[in-house]
């Protein structure tokens, strides 16, 4: 009877490459697959030559060089997002602790990868890890390998199934599947053909999902972006004749939205900054502002509350078209470092004209936790204030895209030092306007005025809950085997 399941294949014989090639080839992989200036295609092998390594190598000092080169590798992903005014210091603060965090997934698969369903063992543990990081740590979803997948429309639609994690475990998968194949020079079907299959039928999902999505027609409604001439970020705090430009500008780019027919706008994460004996002024002012355009404003800016040393709020009125504050909104995640005051009010949404809409602040859209307590308040779309600098733009952006595509809702990024986008419920940027670029500040889109559901915001992390219940059962199987195999000793 013919195996089908296990072919021999011919190449060359990994043991006879010295070790280390393989750790500074996955150096340059890794570091080529993740956030700016990466390439889409090497995501899908950048962790081959560390799990070769790996494979190949034994004891501590092999371990402990490995933890090196997986740090030297994110500290060099981490320093393509690196630009004024972000200093280099950032980059081992996230470096290190992310490759702490895939550090488990490969040290695991080593030691286990001859047991039975092993292949499996280093995507579930790294999703796993990237799961713990973005749910538990202020390090958000930095690092995920989903994002490698940023530019591609009809892999983004996987994370309306599983989430982020779906798509990082087909990514992992694959390559513990390629690194599995050349080790040991055989393919079996959970190497080569049921991962092949699988990428193939979401690839066929996610062209079929986006081209419906765009067949179809949906009521829409008109919304802006408005952005601020303000490059405050900290100390010195702007002059008075300075805030009062910036508020000048704001209000007529904010009135020209208006006549264009902007029905909701949104104004830049720190579109002015304002001291608080003048706060009660100014809602007063923004209030009367949207009630005179009859629009939905988030006015976004800064209080600084105490200089020395520097503590702010980083915050939004949320102002309906008759000029009454729906709510009021602190920054919930502030980026580590960033000495904003931390909000903690329950998520909230409003109804405008039957589309229930929420918003957020910038780095706040890096935790899925967020945009799923908004999915589980039905929003049909969520505001999105933000601040960001050259390194990480557009790359910023596009991670929002996924938090849409997730929960089924659109997304109005309205971004100072980057790219401003209103993204539809798939992940398409159906407009955008750099703020880079010579321009007026103002960009218009037409967002539907209704989300869709996904299976993901139904059964939220039950795929990362069944990758905890493998691992629990692969860990259990395997040390009562280890036991079973220990020999019995008996004493005279």
């Amino acid at each position: 009877m013919k195996n089908f399941s296990s072919t021999h294949t011919k190449g060359f014989k990994v043991d006879k490459i010295n070790p280390r090639y393989y750790l500074a080839i996955g150096v340059a992989t890794m570091a080529l697959s993740h956030m700016t200036f990466s390439i889409e295609l090497m995501a899908w092998f950048s962790s081959v030559p560390f799990l070769i390594y790996l494979g190949l190598t034994h004891g501590w000092k092999s371990r402990l060089t490995f933890f090196l080169a997986l740090v030297l590798a994110w500290s060099l992903v981490v320093t393509k997002i690196i630009s004024d005014p972000i200093p280099m210091a950032l980059v081992f603060l996230y470096s290190i602790p992310i490759a702490l965090f895939h550090l488990p997934g490969y040290l695991i698969w080593s030691k286990f990868k001859d047991q039975k369903y092993a292949l499996f063992l280093f995507p579930v543990i790294m999703v796993i890890m990237e799961w713990i990081q973005y749910s538990f740590t202020p390090l958000a979803s930095w690092g995920v390998a989903a994002y490698t997948m940023h530019d591609n429309m009809s892999l983004i639609q996987v994370v309306s199934l599983f989430g982020m994690a779906g798509l990082s475990f087909l990514i992992y998968w694959i390559n513990a599947s390629i690194a599995n194949v050349i080790i040991k020079r055989k393919t079996t079907i959970s190497t080569f053909q049921l991962p092949l299959f699988v990428l193939f039928f979401l690839i066929v999902f996610g062209s079929i999902r986006y081209d419906i999505s765009k067949a179809n027609g949906a009521d829409t409604i008109t919304v802006a972006a408005v952005g601020t001439d303000s490059k405050a970020s900290g100390l010195p705090l702007p002059t008075k004749e300075r805030t009062e430009q910036t508020r000048r500008t704001l209000f007529n780019r904010t009135k020209t939205a208006a006549e264009g027919g902007a029905k909701i706008i949104a104004w830049n994460e720190a579109a002015i900054f304002i001291m608080p004996e003048d706060e009660k002024e100014w809602i007063k002012d923004i209030k009367e502002l949207a009630a005179e355009l009859h629009i939905t404003l988030v006015a976004s800016y800064v209080v600084p509350i105490s200089q020395a040393p520097l503590k702010y709020e980083n915050k939004y009125q949320f102002i309906d078209s008759a000029g009454n504050i729906s709510h009021s909104y602190l920054k919930h995640q502030p980026v580590p470092g960033e000495p904003a005051v931390q909000g903690k009010s329950p998520l909230k949404v409003a109804d405008i004209k039957r589309t229930k809409v929420a918003a957020a602040i910038c780095y706040d859209y890096d935790f899925p936790y967020l945009s799923k307590g908004y999915g589980e308040l039905g929003a049909d779309m969520v505001i999105l204030p933000s601040s960001d600098w050259r390194g990480i733009d557009p790359l910023h952006t596009e991670m929002a895209a996924f938090r849409a595509v997730e929960q089924g809702h659109s997304v109005l990024r309205s971004t100072r030092f980057g790219l401003s986008a209103a993204i539809s419920p798939y992940g398409e940027m159906v407009s955008q306007m750099s703020s880079f670029d010579g321009n007026d500040k103002i960009m218009y889109a037409q967002l539907p005025s209704e989300g869709v559901t996904t299976l993901y915001s139904i059964i939220q992390d039950s795929f990362v809950y069944l990758c905890i219940a493998f691992l629990l059962s692969f860990m259990a199987i395997a040390f009562r085997s280890k036991n079973k195999s220990k020999p019995i000793s008996i004493d005279d």
